[in-house]
């Protein structure tokens, strides 16, 4: 089915969780990892992140599109990666969704990507590429809900998210795992860079409004008029939820 499709997009062995000395365990057995095995893994982690997509959507062709573009600045935080910039409604917010599958991979005890926005309706892969059993599951007060059970390496299992909001991703056999899959009505969002930065392609000319997501930072809104073919700017300072 995808196994073949996460295979050749990451061409991972089995890694274990460890910048340097770290153990797991498997099955009432640990090893440790070398100097060289942790740097392995750590590279195979940055690798992954690099690859996998963290937006999977299917935006129409329109004529004089424009865009939206700017910087978002996350107070107090590491990095200003993984907030998520999108338009609330796009006329009737009906588009169909991407045949494209979005994959959540699960690797050096971490979900890969942390954050992936999708539209509606897209249905996401979670392959298991580590070297320990996971059991991938959401919150009660999540979006969707769903628990996969626990299941080995190698394995995909694929969830459709016919629905709108934050879901949450956890492990109930490592507390430590956090992931999240954010769903939107329409095709009309991006997830910024490490530096901030983000555009949204395709917008149609008009008047629209423009929020945020961040999985520890409050939710900002402006509007934003696109004008055909040229790009709006607008940027963002997100601070704590209080």
């Amino acid at each position: 089915m995808k196994k073949y499709l996460i295979a050749g997009m990451l061409s991972l062995s089995f890694v274990a969780f460890s910048y340097s000395s770290l153990t797991w365990a498997q099955e009432g057995e640990k090893e440790a990892l070398t100097a060289e095995e942790a740097a392995e893994a750590q590279r195979k982690l940055e690798e992954a992140q690099q690859k996998l997509k963290k937006a999977v959507k299917n935006v129409p062709e329109v004529e004089n599109a424009g865009s939206i573009t700017g910087v978002v600045t996350c107070k107090r935080m590491r990095t200003n990666a993984d907030a998520v910039v999108f338009i609330e409604k796009v006329g009737d917010n009906n588009f169909p969704p991407p045949t494209e599958h979005a994959v959540v991979d699960q690797l050096n005890l971490t979900y890969v990507p942390r954050v992936v926005a999708l539209q509606k309706g897209t249905v996401v892969d979670f392959p298991n590429s580590d070297a320990v059993r996971h059991n991938v599951f959401s919150p009660p007060t999540a979006a969707l809900q769903f628990n996969l059970g626990t299941y080995p390496t190698g394995v995909v299992k694929e969830v459709p998210f016919d629905v709108v909001g934050e879901t949450p991703l956890l492990c109930n056999v490592h507390a430590e795992m956090a992931g999240y899959v954010v769903s939107f009505e329409n095709p009309y969002f991006a997830v910024t860079d490490k530096d901030g930065n983000y555009t949204i392609e395709g917008v149609p000319p008009g008047k629209y409004v423009v929020k945020t997501w961040h999985e520890k930072l409050k939710e900002l809104s402006q509007e934003v008029t696109v004008e055909a073919g040229k790009a709006a700017t607008a940027n963002f300072e997100l601070k704590r939820r209080r």
